[in-house]
């Protein structure tokens, strides 16, 4: 009887990938194929073991090699099987069309070689698999074999094949241009193809700047003001608040005490609650009434005595903090519409986002990337779209830390200042308000558009998540004179993802490209897998393929001298270096409102419209922080809770009734 072959040694198996790799690491590598991808390993060792039922267990131990890890793995008999892992049919020749005096052009005048990618078609047809060093697409290998086979021994021929090759130096028939892979999705055609220069050209560099209320610029990198002159943070804040809107809530929140019998409210006072709101998050305490105390917890800390610290007693903070208002609300709902309910409770907030809006538009100019995220104002109280009393649209997502309203935003990637703000309302409410031109169009591509209204034509790049990225919105933005760049997940509607979810990549950092060409030659759009962690799936019509500046974490790592943080490199394509430089700038505006200023957490409410206008309150307050220290640069000597202490103080003992 023949020797099992699975049992000698140095004897070649294949067996599944997952029994070798763990299930994320062949999901990042070999995308849709990790359940049926072999690998080729080499027995080193083979064991024969004694099982609790007295019989005996044939156990082989294989080494498997994949590009920068090798694999030891014990395994059963039949959980491999014998001989090399089946290699996968060559992809078929591509179509070639017929040569063009521009394809003929692009050959070598001195060698007679064609230059790269214009060979004849099928003589460079490349198979999915990408090479682990360049992240360019790996020659088969199939083909392999048969480049380093020895003269006289090619497969399929002999040495007299030979005579059809010319020899060095004769010039070349002319031969059709190679043409690339390619794979049409809902009738857009997207070829295998490297992008190594930027789409459309570069973008060129902007500067950000926002105008203050003396008219003067505050730019990117330089506050300069005057000799001995220095902004302070106040000055910062009433930058970037619009600056009608503390006489309009004095007006509205004098109107309310009015009907109290209390006296009425300021522009100067509503600046000074918003600066005790400010400074009462500095201080832990149970109720706010432990804020007004003149006797101190402990001895060891001091009293926090807001009423002589302030000069604002408790109950006039109450009165203000009860009857605040920031937005005009019609007396009675509207009755016309589906919607009118809804949008009369959304009135308590439309006019503070409409200024701020307003505000960004005349003042602020954006640098040369913007970032489309969304934000979310904490509420757990009432509400919903099944019920007319609280929040008309409550959002839970399992993904976010906070529950409440949610607010579409964009901001400035550079500064990560907001631009502009959308509440979100309920589907029918956003159906019901949708223009003609929006109505046939994805509603993430609608909403992108909205956001990114008053930038047309400036080229500049908008990053945006998978909420809002698809083909459809980068041709949108296109033709509105922007570029983009976005992570697709979900909106797969003529986006090549079947062709790209089955490519096997070698390592961390390597990409496969298809781009949609124009009948110029030129690409217009790319798609691009790229891998680190997991699989990243871009449409963009900005950036190329180019080599990047590497990404760097730094990670422990357990080496000979014991555990050590270690950075961890991963190449990255250029459209991927453009597209993470910016995608998190409005992340960091959330935490640093949800979790270094506080506010929502520290100042309960049972009313809705107050929690979500003391965000956006917020969201102007961490925009004058970003200002601050963008401005400043490597200058800025506050720490970010020093600035809001500094701004507290600044809009407690403001000026402002004195000079208007």
């Amino acid at each position: 009887m023949a020797p099992d072959p699975h049992l000698e040694i140095w004897a070649t198996i294949h067996v599944k990938a997952k029994m070798v790799r763990s299930g994320a690491e062949c999901a990042r590598m070999y995308g849709s194929a990790a359940g049926l991808k072999m690998l080729t390993g080499t027995v080193t060792a083979v064991e024969r073991v004694l099982t609790a039922t007295k019989r005996r267990s044939s156990w082989v131990t294989s080494r498997f090699e994949v590009p920068y890890k090798t694999y030891f793995k014990r395994l059963g008999l039949l959980n491999c099987r014998p001989g090399p892992a089946p290699t996968d049919a060559l992809p078929s020749p591509a179509i070639s069309s017929p040569p063009n005096a521009e394809a003929l052009a692009t050959g070598s005048s001195t060698t007679g070689l064609l230059a790269p990618g214009s060979g004849p078609a099928g003589a460079d047809v490349l198979s999915p698999a990408l090479s682990p060093t360049s992240g360019t697409q790996a020659i088969p290998s199939g083909q392999t074999d048969a480049m380093s086979a020895a003269p006289g021994s090619f497969t399929g021929g002999t040495t007299s094949s030979l005579a059809a090759v010319p020899a060095p130096g004769t010039p070349r028939a002319a031969e059709a241009p190679r043409v690339e892979p390619s794979v049409k999705v809902h009738g857009l055609e997207w070829r295998d193809k490297d992008v190594l220069q930027p789409i459309s050209g570069p973008v060129p560099r902007q500067t950000w700047s926002v105008r203050s209320r003396a008219g003067d610029a505050i730019v990117e990198g330089g506050d300069l003001v005057g000799h001995g002159r220095i902004r302070t943070p106040l000055d910062y804040f009433l930058a970037v608040f619009p600056p009608q809107e503390p006489s309009l809530i004095a007006e509205l929140t004098s109107a309310q005490l009015s009907a109290r019998r209390q006296p009425p409210t300021s522009p100067g006072e509503i600046l000074k609650l918003f600066g005790v709101l400010q400074i009462g998050t500095r201080f832990e305490f149970g109720s706010r009434a432990d804020l007004w105390s003149k006797s101190p917890r402990t001895k060891h800390m001091p009293a926090p005595a807001f009423g002589v610290r302030t000069n604002m007693p408790r109950n006039r903070f109450d009165y203000l903090w009860n009857n605040i208002n920031f937005s005009v609300q019609p007396a009675a709902a509207l009755t016309s519409g589906a919607t009118g309910a809804e949008q009369f409770r959304w009135s308590l907030v439309n006019d503070f986002v409409t200024a701020i809006n307003q505000h960004r538009a005349a003042h602020v100019t954006p640098a040369d990337t913007l970032c489309v995220h969304e934000s979310i104002s904490k509420w757990y109280g009432q509400g919903g779209d099944w019920i007319s009393l609280g929040m008309p649209m409550y959002v839970a997502i399992e993904r976010k830390p906070e529950n409440g309203c949610e607010i579409q935003n964009v901001a400035c990637a550079r500064s990560g200042i907001m631009l502009r703000l959308k509440i979100v309302t309920t589907a029918v409410d956003q159906a019901a308000n949708l223009s003609d031109s929006e109505r046939g169009l994805l509603h993430g591509t609608a909403v992108l558009q909205r956001l990114v209204a008053p930038c047309p034509g400036s080229e500049r790049i908008v990053c945006a998540d998978s909420y809002f990225a698809s083909v459809e919105a980068a041709e949108a933005l296109r033709t509105s004179g922007l570029r983009f760049i976005g992570v697709v997940k979900t909106v797969h509607r003529r986006f090549p993802m079947a062709s790209l979810s089955g490519r096997e990549l070698g390592a961390r950092g390597d990409h496969a490209t298809m781009a949609h060409v124009e009948e110029t030659g030129t690409p217009d759009m790319m798609t691009v897998l790229w891998v680190d962690r997991s699989r990243r799936y871009f449409v963009a019509t900005a950036g190329s393929t180019r080599p990047g500046r590497p990404c760097e974490r730094l990670r422990w790592r357990e080496t000979p001298a014991g555990a050590q943080r270690v950075a961890v490199t991963v190449r990255q394509p250029e459209v991927a270096e453009i597209y993470y430089t910016c995608a998190a700038k409005i992340d960091q505006h959330n935490r640093c409102r949800q979790d270094d200023l506080r506010l929502e957490h520290k100042f309960g409410t049972h009313d809705w419209s107050q929690r979500v206008n003391i965000s956006l309150l917020g969201m102007c307050i961490v925009d004058a922080w970003f200002l601050h220290t963008r401005a400043r640069g490597p200058s800025a000597t506050l720490k970010q809770a020093t600035f809001y202490e500094e701004l507290a103080t600044g809009l407690i003992d403001n000026k402002f009734d004195a000079s208007s």
